[in-house]
């Protein structure tokens, strides 16, 4: 039988058909199914039940849309069945890793394809995808349920606490000259800042209203929520990233003075949206109010969001460059010790 040591053959097997994008397929299809669900269910209200506890049964049947979410394996194989050809195909990649006697050979084989998406997603990658549709979902909980005549139905010492933190670390107009964490502005009196004028009239009617906790909480939760959506994303679509021609300006690659120069080019804009993105999801404490007072402006502000896939080009982009001068310091390193 011919050994899989066989250079030749590996190559081969390793330019073959990427099982981590056609798994990613299928996974996104499952969790769009119950993203949908959730869109179309949470929010339902029993009659007989006041506020707090159609809250409580929405956020239990959010935890469960939350679990299904997390196991898309386990509905591949219901609707696919045990002998899918994902799992068929996974399962001979296995088989041919197994054929190679080297055991050093066979890791690093294992740990080129897997680095090519030659398998599929790990728990980590499922779990990160799962992360990202469920966030999306208590985003429609707190909207639908926690929300009632733009006032918190739920509101105890820890929320309250939590909403002192952003008070105590915003800064309002016209006091802007002590910067502080955060911003609430209205600014000109045109788009979202016309119609939240209309409503409260100024920024400080704004926070003394009901409705002024229901923001500064939901701000809270989304700083909280910042860094792990982040990471979430960066670990779904780092592979992908990669396949879909991120390689051709990574600065990892660079090879001579323009495409150190073009990367340098690159820097500057991916530098400019991760700046623009951190900023506004950070520190702009109104950025997505109008999507708490309407179900239709929180579908138009779901393209705000795509500024979290801007930020992760770059942070993958940025980190290209660590390893560029790192190899280059290691080589200094090399050479001095050599000398």
């Amino acid at each position: 039988m011919k050994k899989f040591s066989d250079n030749e053959s590996i190559q081969e097997w390793i330019t073959s058909n990427r099982l981590y994008e056609e798994y990613l397929f299928y996974y996104l299809l499952i969790c769009l199914f119950w993203f949908f669900v959730g869109l179309f269910s949470i929010g339902i209200r029993i009659p007989v039940f006041n506020d707090i506890q159609n809250l409580i049964l929405n956020s239990v049947w959010f935890l469960l849309l939350c679990v299904a979410l997390s196991v898309p394996k386990f509905w591949y194989r219901m609707i696919k069945g045990k002998n899918a050809y994902l799992f068929q195909a996974t399962a001979k990649v296995y088989e041919t890793l197994g054929r190679i006697e080297d055991v050093e050979q066979r890791e690093q084989v294992h740990k080129q394809i897997t680095s090519n998406g030659k398998l599929p997603p790990n728990r980590l990658e499922t779990l990160s995808l799962a992360f990202l549709f469920a966030f999306i979902l208590f985003d429609i909980l707190y909207t639908r349920c926690w929300i009632r005549g733009l006032s918190l139905v739920w509101q105890p010492d820890w929320v309250n606490a939590c909403i002192g933190w952003i008070h105590n670390n915003l800064t309002l107009p016209p006091l802007n000259e002590n910067r502080k964490l955060f911003s609430l502005s209205f600014g000109d009196y045109n788009g979202q800042e016309k119609i939240l004028k209309e409503y409260f009239g100024d920024e400080w009617a704004f926070l003394a209203s009901p409705f002024g906790d229901v923001e500064m909480f939901y701000h809270f939760i989304r700083v909280v929520m910042f860094v792990p959506i982040l990471a979430a994303l960066s670990i779904v679509l780092w592979k992908p990233l990669k396949f879909m021609g991120m390689q051709q300006i990574d600065p990892r690659n660079i090879h001579s003075v323009m495409s150190f120069l073009r990367s340098c080019a690159w820097s500057l804009i991916f530098g400019f949206f991760m700046t623009i993105g951190t900023l506004g999801f950070l520190t702009n404490a109104n950025w997505f109010t109008l999507g708490l007072i309407d179900q239709e402006a929180w579908f138009e502000n779901l393209y705000i969001n795509g500024l979290y896939i801007f930020i992760v080009f770059g942070i993958r982009f940025f980190y290209g460059w660590f390893v560029f001068w790192k190899s280059i310091f290691l080589k200094l390193v090399n050479k001095a010790s050599y000398n």
